[in-house]
């Protein structure tokens, strides 16, 4: 059972508003002895102050509410763990909505975060929306009474600070790679045309394109939903429609689904078709062939969101920040010069 002020006062032989004052820090003229005595049998009979409480008092709860596609994804879950150990460090708690990549269902978290009067919500956009469900997203943020950060996928009208990788860079570094081993038929798969960061890396691919003096070819271009099961759909289609002799995957999980159709077709990575990924995942290292990705520092974006969340709670007149970090390259077994 919870231990309350009624306890503390009954074992140190003082009124519950002499408790009250001390333990909530309230101004008062009681002895430092009795402080001490207070805070002592609070601490050994292991006494924790019901928060709920605290935040209608202070109108503040010290929660955080974060919306995320997928919990199972590692990408999310180690982005997650960043925002939990940087919160943690404020004395705040996170409460998870995981959506499954549907709108409806961040509406829904949204609405249940303001309801529960959380201190800030941080949102990754889900990847199913369209530009009216973006300009939902809109409404909710402008109405918001409470600072509303997202992280990942960026949507530019909403006005609200955004934690993100620099896509553009990154998917440059991958297309780079690629045409200096002499690949010049690169399919893509991409993520949804109408997210932000998707376009940012077709921008990064087409800039390495006419670096190179080459011609860009959108017939080479299979919009996918950053889910593995895409990624075999999309490159079934690039089997069928082209004579690609590399495929760039806008992040991994849509990479390993290549990996599991081209195993399928009795091809072999890199000998057949070189592969690369976007954003370092969990196992890229261990794939039967380890897989040539770009980075995203994805523990270091939770920090980053959540240190912005912080921010905006203590200093609500802030003003919006959009913050990019930089991508890695880095370079393994699935990519090979052209035979």
């Amino acid at each position: 059972m919870a231990v309350t002020l009624k306890d503390i006062a009954r074992e140190t032989n003082l009124s519950v508003t002499t408790v009250s004052l001390v333990l909530n820090n309230k101004p008062n003229r009681v002895a430092e002895s009795t402080r001490k005595l207070i805070r002592e049998t609070a601490s050994r009979l292991n006494y924790y102050p019901n928060q709920i409480a605290v935040g209608l008092a202070k109108q503040v709860t010290n929660t955080i509410g974060l919306i995320i596609p997928d919990i199972s994804n590692y990408f999310f879950n180690q982005l997650a763990l960043g925002i939990d150990d940087e919160i943690n460090k404020s004395n705040r708690a996170i409460i998870l909505s995981n959506t499954s990549d549907n709108c409806q269902r961040d509406f829904k978290s949204i609405q249940m975060f303001q309801a529960r009067s959380v201190d800030a919500i941080i949102l990754a956009v889900a990847a199913d929306n369209t530009p009216e469900t973006l300009n939902k997203y809109q409404d909710f943020i402008k109405e918001s009474r409470i600072p509303i950060i997202t992280i990942d996928r960026y949507v530019p009208f909403l006005n609200c600070s955004c934690i993100k990788v620099n896509n553009q860079k990154g998917a440059y570094y991958a297309i780079s790679h690629l045409l200096s081993l002499g690949h010049t038929s690169i399919a893509l798969i991409t993520g949804p045309s109408h997210i932000r960061s998707t376009q940012e890396r077709l921008d990064g691919c087409k800039w390495a394109f006419s670096e190179a003096g080459l011609e860009w070819n959108p017939s080479l271009v299979f919009e996918g939903n950053y889910l593995y099961s895409s990624g075999i759909r999309m490159s079934e289609n690039i089997l069928q429609n082209t004579k690609a002799t590399a495929i760039f995957a806008f992040n991994d999980l849509m990479a390993y689904g290549v990996y599991y159709t081209l195993r399928q077709h009795g091809l072999k990575i890199p000998n057949d078709i070189s592969v690369v990924g976007f954003d370092d995942i969990a196992f890229a290292d261990m794939m039967e062939v380890p897989l040539t990705t770009v980075k995203q520092p994805i523990y270091t974006m939770g920090l980053e969101v959540a240190k912005r969340a912080i921010l905006e709670i203590e200093h609500p007149d802030s003003p919006k920040q959009n913050i990019n970090l930089e991508p890695e390259f880095i370079l393994r077994s699935s990519t090979a010069a052209i035979k």
